[in-house]
């Protein structure tokens, strides 16, 4: 039976004759191509499409929004030099790049007029013009930062991208997740991405530039009760540009952990080329979150090239009976600085904090800690030490625990200890301790000086030559530290940067200073 006709034509319609159908009558079922699931699919891969069309616009739109109206020009010029890099299309990261760029808007960078920032002058960095990494040389720099213990537990990133072919996770048990954000688990990470660094809002103001410029999230996944044996090493590569200007990476960790759960997790930062003065940003950020009776032992290990830029966020949850370690090392860069945030959310938790740096000709490195116990029966002990082995060299450490009234019965230590071996050498040191509850063990101090004369003396007194002498002290001084680091070729790698620091610095006996 033919369709009816149309004879005339009203509000714009247009008339049909003869045996064409009309464009608004629905074709029978039975004329349909494809069976009922074959078209729920076409239909489901059309809505995709559909979705990915309009978180691309949306975010291309946020981004040209973010560039006219944010009120700091080096963000609307760091924005602009980024629009078109190349990330992952998944909705968390979607979301996480949306609320950064909306904190962006009326933020402004740190000057030596931010409090925060009174000794770590970040003009050089200002001053930059960054663009996007070119990814050359990683696959050679890979193979060179072995550790035989994560030899099949390693994950390399490059340039801020989860790398699967430079990765080896083969002994990583089958209920882990360890991987870039796409195939992440969506529950868990949607809740806890980027929940941090947005508490903290303007106070890290390169954690929100990092969430707003991440291309991938990569993320470790620990279901409750699970005991990971092997240590999980994460080598961050970083590459220099294919042009003239800087390179900037922003590499995103995302940690979570379930009940009773343990591991242990090695961060590496090393260049991702040849050439120790190749000058590149790496701006990262870490979040942790511990759920209750976890136990996280945390490495982290900088050996950048000279010339970079190394920032870093680490933001800890740590919930009642977990308990967090981190022992780090930072011998690299030009300008490093890492902003350490620990937050209590339960009782008896344990946190131990050890930080090692090294200052040598033009380094400035700074170490920014708060940690906030308000809950009871809380352990916590950090030890920082710093070598201003140059006289351009300047060490930062700012240190800040805070116990609330409520975390009653805790026992917090907190020292700083700094060696100047040459004239002019310069570390400015805040040990700050907030104590509010009544019924706890809390003490903290700092020491600033050379290397002591008793020690020189009986080295002296055993006819051991005063150079040799020295450096056999200053190298015991650090090994307070990095002895917990534990991993042999971690630490080699580590202390030769050290050496070659140290190389450069007139180690003049006691008497002659």
């Amino acid at each position: 039976m033919r369709p009816p006709v149309a004879q005339n034509s009203q509000h714009g319609q247009t008339n049909l004759r003869g045996n064409a159908p009309c464009p608004h009558q629905r074709a029978p079922r039975s004329f349909r191509t494809g069976s009922l699931q074959q078209r729920t699919q076409q239909r489901q891969q059309r809505r995709e499409i559909h979705r990915k069309f309009q978180c691309k616009s949306a975010q291309a739109a946020a981004s040209t929004q973010l560039e006219a109206a944010a009120e700091d020009k080096w963000i609307q010029r760091t924005l602009s030099c980024h629009r078109n890099v190349h990330s992952s299309e998944d909705d968390m990261l979607s979301n996480l790049r949306r609320q950064c760029i909306d904190t962006l808007k009326t933020m402004r960078m740190p000057t030596n007029r931010t409090e925060s920032y009174r000794f770590t002058d970040v003009a050089p960095i200002m001053a930059e013009t960054f663009e996007a990494p070119g990814g050359a040389g990683a696959d050679d720099a890979a193979g060179q930062h072995p550790l035989e213990e994560a030899s099949a537990s390693q994950l390399v990133i490059v340039d801020g991208i989860p790398s699967l072919q430079l990765s080896n996770l083969s002994s990583i048990p089958k209920n882990v997740f360890v991987g870039g954000i796409q195939h992440a688990p969506n529950q868990v990470i949607s809740e806890q991405l980027g929940s941090q660094s947005a508490a903290h809002g303007s106070a890290l103001p390169f954690a929100a530039l990092n969430g707003a410029l991440a291309t991938d999230v990569a993320c470790v996944v620990i279901p409750p009760g699970v005991h990971v044996d092997r240590p999980l090493h994460v080598l961050y590569l970083s590459t220099a540009s294919s042009a003239a200007d800087t390179a900037m990476s922003n590499p995103r960790l995302l940690v979570t952990m379930g009940d009773h759960s343990a591991l242990e997790i090695v961060e590496e930062y090393a260049p991702g080329h040849a050439g120790s003065r190749t000058k590149y940003f790496t701006n990262t950020v870490t979040e942790v979150h511990l759920d209750e009776g976890a136990e996280l032992r945390h490495g982290y290990v900088e050996v950048q090239s000279g010339d970079s830029y190394h920032l870093k966020a680490t933001l800890v949850r740590q919930s009642a009976r977990s308990s967090y370690t981190c022992n780090e090392a930072t011998v690299g860069a030009a300008i490093s600085r890492h902003d350490l945030s620990i937050q209590q959310v339960g009782e008896a938790t344990t946190t131990v904090l050890r930080a090692f740096t090294v200052c040598g000709e033009g380094q400035l490195h700074d170490l920014h800690s708060k940690l906030h116990l308000d809950h009871p029966e809380g352990q916590a002990n950090q030890l920082h030490k710093c070598i201003a082995s140059a006289a351009s060299g300047r060490g930062v450490f700012d240190g800040n625990v805070r116990v609330g009234q409520a975390a009653q019965k805790t026992d917090a230590q907190q020292l700083s200890r700094n060696l100047l071996l040459v004239p002019r050498a310069t570390v400015n040191v805040k040990p700050n301790l907030q104590i509010i509850a009544d019924d706890v063990k809390c003490s903290h101090g700092c020491a600033v000086s050379d290397l002591e004369e008793d020690q020189m003396f009986y080295f002296r007194a055993r006819g051991i030559d005063p150079d040799a002498a020295r450096q056999v002290l200053v190298y015991s001084f650090g090994a307070e530290v990095t002895q917990h680091l534990k991993h042999k070729q971690l630490i080699e790698r580590m202390q030769r940067v050290v050496a070659s620091t140290l190389s450069k610095a007139p180690l003049l006996p006691v008497e002659r200073r």
